[in-house]
């Protein structure tokens, strides 16, 4: 009777996944494999994840230590054409480190820093280049992010401020634009309550180069990063990352 019912919520957990996934609206993931040349080679597989989302949902998973760990699982409420409502298990609006973790979302094989994902309700707005994120979850802790966001000489710039509950307040600044004919991405944040911790980073994109790209980076702890990457198609990537203390990384990473 036992073996019966647990073949009966197995079963019933399948039916709901498959209906899940045949019900979406986008199906994407990715896939990432390291190589790291140092005092020894070393392989790893530091990102294998597949998000689903539908009509105002969202499902994000990854795989790590043969273990599937939910991201995000969220849903959103359109109170009006500019306020959303975000329900469910979603990453803090602090910073600008969201998805660097995820290769699809950065041209470098590692992340300037680690993010954070919460349970709660989350509140979103934006008007006039303003925007505004707040976030509220278990034990009273909060967070909110406000940004403001310029276009001027053919650059487009974004800066915010974030705040939280543990009386952290971030500096963050990204821009993009070309410089003597060479488009370019920069990001930057600075911790104004954790002994001015920052990271900034770069990345150049010459047309001539037909898909390589050039990186660079610098850290609060005198840390140099610079390195190469090459998009060989909208899905392939491969880059190449070398740290200060002589460590090279190189990662193929996969997108669908």
């Amino acid at each position: 009777m036992k073996n019966s019912i647990r073949n009966l919520i197995i079963t019933a957990a399948l039916v709901s996944g498959i209906l899940g996934i045949t019900n979406a609206q986008s199906v994407s993931g990715e896939f990432s494999s390291d190589v790291t040349f140092g005092d020894a080679t070393a392989f790893s597989s530091p990102y294998t994840g597949l998000n689903i989302s539908g009509d105002g949902w969202e499902l994000s998973t990854n795989l790590s230590d043969g273990n599937v760990n939910v991201e995000e699982a969220k849903y959103n409420w359109a109170i009006s054409d500019a306020i959303t409502a975000t329900f469910g298990s979603q990453a803090e609006p602090y910073g600008i480190a969201w998805g660097s973790h995820r290769p699809s979302g950065t041209a470098w094989a590692s992340a300037p820093r680690d993010h954070s994902i919460s349970s709660g309700v989350g509140i979103s707005t934006s008007a006039y280049g303003v925007g505004a994120d707040a976030f509220y979850g278990d034990d009273n802790y909060w967070a909110a992010r406000a940004s403001y966001g310029i276009s001027a000489f053919g650059i487009n710039s974004t800066v915010g401020l974030s705040v939280n509950s543990n009386d952290a307040q971030l500096i963050d600044v990204s821009t993009e634009g070309s410089a003597l004919g060479i488009p370019y991405e920069s990001s930057f944040e600075y911790d104004l309550a954790n002994d001015g911790a920052y990271w900034l980073r770069g990345v150049v994109t010459p047309d001539f180069a037909k898909g390589a790209y050039g990186l660079i980076g610098y850290n609060s702890d005198e840390e140099v990063l610079y390195g190469v990457g090459y998009n060989c198609s909208d899905n392939v990537r491969i880059s190449s990352e070398l740290s200060g203390d002589g460590d090279t990384v190189i990662r193929a990473s996969y997108s669908f």
